[in-house]
Parts: C-alpha cells; structure tokens; sequence
C-alpha cells in the first residue's frame, strides 16, 4: 500500500462511492502505520476549480505548500482543504 491508493480510497470516501469491505480499514491501517503522513486533503481553488488529493507534506505541479495550507500555481489563489478521516 502506498500513498497513491490511499489517495484513490479518500476520494471513494469523499464522493461515497462503493468500496470493498476491507478497502476503507487497509487505508486506515496504512495510515495507522505511518503517522507522520496525516489524513490526505482535498485541495480545491475557489478560482480555476481545479483540485487535486494531496497529503500535508506535499506539493504539486497544482498546488505549492504554505504555511496556512495551499495556493494555486496557476491563479495564485490561496486554495480550499477538507480533510478527508477513515
């Protein structure tokens, strides 16, 4: 498991899409393991609506790391979060 599944499975969670029984408890496990990861993010700008699932540790092409969360590369708009918990 990685943080690429993990990712997949927030966003199942977020649009409450049909999962396998254990899909949600793996991702939950994995994160459980490797606490310095955190809960993953939904990152959306209010501007260009773009959005993206994004850990608190990282940084996209989309998005660059603030201290108050994220901004947008291409607007330059500080950007939205919700945390997504298992």
């Amino acid at each position: 498991m990685d943080r690429q599944i993990v990712r997949e499975t927030a966003g199942r969670v977020l649009r409450s899409d049909e999962m396998a029984a254990s899909e949600r408890e793996n991702a939950a496990e994995f994160l459980r393991q490797n606490p310095a990861l955190g809960n993953p993010h939904m990152v959306r700008c209010g501007w260009c609506h773009v959005m993206t699932m994004l850990f608190r540790d990282e940084d996209t092409g989309l998005f660059t790391r603030t201290l108050h969360g994220w901004r947008c590369t291409a607007c330059n708009e500080h950007a939205a979060s919700q945390v997504v918990r298992f």
